[in-house]
């Protein structure tokens, strides 16, 4: 996905990385620090703890988070 088309309550399935298949909603977009990834998507995918994902690891799921 693009940035621009990304925003919170969107629900994405992960497509790269550690989480890849997990599916979430997007809780904020921007620039966070402390992670690997420093520009994208804070996500919920119901772990203890949101991750950070890069717009072109997630895409818009049809299902609900």
């Amino acid at each position: 996905m693009k940035l621009e088309e990304l925003r919170p309550g969107l629900s994405v399935r992960i497509t790269e990385g550690e989480h890849t298949g997990k599916t979430g909603s997007v809780l904020a977009v921007g620039t966070f620090e402390g992670g690997p990834q420093s520009i994208g998507a804070l996500l919920d995918i119901g772990e203890r703890l949101p991750v950070i994902c890069e717009p072109g690891g997630i895409e818009k799921s049809d299902s609900p988070a």
